[in-house]
C-alpha cells in the first residue's frame, strides 16, 4: 500500500462508513420527531453520533460514524502536516501544522457528550488553520486553491454563525454538509499539492 494515499483512503472510507450509518439511523430530525431514516437536508451529521435517534430508538449506526469521523480526522491531520510542509515561511508552517492539527483532534471529540464545547474550540483551531492555509495559498500564486479556499473558509462562518446564533434551522443541515464536503475536499488536495514556496 502507497502510504502517500492513506489521506484519500481514510476520507472514501469515512464516506462510505457515513453512508452506513445514515442507512441504520432509526428516524428522527429537530423539525419532524416522527420522521424515518435520515434525511440529508433535515439532520445535521451530529444525530448519527448519538446512542439515541430523535425518535426515541436506539442508534445502531452509530458505531460506524464514529469510526467515519476518526478515520476522516486522522486523514486531516495528515493532509494538514502535508500542508504545513510546503511553505518557506516559518509562520505558516507552525500555524498551519497547529491549529490544523488542533482542529482535527478536537473534530475527533465531537461524537462525545462535550459536543458542543469541542465544537466551539475546534472552530478556533479550525477557521485558524484555514484562514492561513487560504493566506499561503495566495502568496503562492496558487489562485484556484486559494478561490476554492475562500468559499470553503465564507461556509465555515456562515455555518458557524448559524449554529451559535440558532437561527434558520430548517437551512443548517444542508449548509453544514456543503460546508463540511467542501472544507474536507479542500484540505485533501490541497495537502497533495506542491506549492513549495510563498
Amino acid at each position: 500500500m502507497n502510504l502517500r494515499l492513506l489521506p484519500i483512503y481514510g476520507i472514501a472510507a469515512g464516506f462510505g462508513l457515513f453512508a452506513v450509518a445514515s442507512s441504520l439511523y432509526p428516524g428522527g430530525t429537530g423539525l419532524d420527531p416522527d420522521s424515518v431514516g435520515y434525511s440529508w437536508s433535515h439532520n445535521f451529521i451530529s444525530a448519527l453520533f448519538a446512542p439515541e435517534a430523535l425518535n426515541g430508538e436506539a442508534n445502531p449506526g452509530r458505531p460506524f460514524a464514529v469510526a467515519a469521523l476518526l478515520l476522516w480526522c486522522l486523514s486531516l491531520g495528515v493532509s494538514f502536516k502535508r500542508i504545513s510542509d510546503q511553505p518557506r515561511s516559518r509562520g505558516h508552517r507552525k500555524l498551519i501544522e497547529i491549529a490544523g492539527i488542533g482542529a482535527a483532534v478536537y473534530a475527533a471529540l465531537v461524537a462525545t457528550p462535550m459536543h458542543d464545547l469541542m465544537v466551539r474550540i475546534g472552530l478556533v483551531f479550525s477557521l485558524t488553520a484555514l484562514l492561513t492555509t487560504v493566506h499561503f495559498q495566495y502568496t503562492a500564486r496558487a489562485w484556484k486553491l486559494a478561490a476554492w479556499g475562500v468559499l470553503s473558509l465564507g461556509l465555515s462562518v456562515l455555518s458557524a454563525t448559524l449554529y451559535l446564533t440558532g437561527s434558520t434551522y430548517e437551512f443548517m443541515p444542508v449548509i453544514q454538509k456543503a460546508n463540511v464536503l467542501s472544507v474536507v475536499l479542500w484540505i485533501l488536495f490541497s495537502g497533495y499539492a506542491d506549492l513549495g514556496s510563498d
